[in-house]
């Protein structure tokens, strides 16, 4: 796994443009979905918990692959700065869209269009990484749940800025973050999602 991610750093040297999601998603896999795997040994899955273990690592991938993609929407201006698009050339294309409009940071209604799709799928990721963050260890599932809240906020400042992420760094307000961390922690003190859909049913 470590190797994995060296490749994905090494890929910043030599890739500046993603034909498809295909290859946005590997590169994605490659430097945070890999740290995603990687931690779950190490936060531990609880004891109560009645998932398969491939449940909780295909949530910490996707909170991996989700992190990176909210990074990649977040630093669009950035990285055209620096000569790079991180965004499904195909799929910009599809939406009326060229490299010019992204190194011209034109924010127009193509690419409004385009980033709430963008947006939409990095959510979905956001989802499926809370089946896994339920499942570990109780001790561990704060710090998780809290990266996830934070992380996800990002998307919503990003709509709060008008898709504009071309001359606009979206950030979470500190007052925001504070307000997180204890829902965090509620979410954290909760039976993982399999117990509780365990005793629904039993109930039932």
């Amino acid at each position: 796994t470590n190797t994995i991610m060296i490749e994905g750093m090494r890929l910043d040297l030599t890739k500046s443009r993603y034909r498809s999601f295909d290859e946005v998603y590997l590169y994605c896999y490659y430097v945070a979905g890999t740290v995603g795997l990687m931690t779950v040994p190490v936060m531990g899955i609880s004891p109560d918990s009645r998932a398969n273990t491939e449940t909780v690592y295909k949530g910490a991938l996707a909170l991996g692959l989700a992190n990176q993609l909210t990074n990649i929407l977040r630093d669009v201006g950035e990285d055209a700065r620096r000569g790079r698009i991180y965004l499904p050339m195909d799929e910009l294309e599809m939406a009326g869209l060229s490299e010019d409009d992204i190194f011209d940071g034109r924010v127009t209604d193509r690419w409004r269009c385009f980033m709430r799709d963008q947006i939409t799928r990095a959510r979905a990721f956001f989802r499926q990484a809370e089946e896994g963050a339920s499942e570990l260890n109780k001790e561990s599932r704060w710090p998780v749940w809290a990266s996830l809240l934070l992380y996800r906020q990002i998307l919503d400042e990003i709509e709060a800025n008008g898709y504009n992420n071309f001359t606009k760094r979206a950030y979470v307000p500190k007052a925001k973050k504070i307000v997180a961390l204890p829902k965090a922690y509620y979410r954290s003190l909760m039976l993982p999602s399999s117990v509780r859909h365990c005793s629904s049913l039993t109930s039932s």
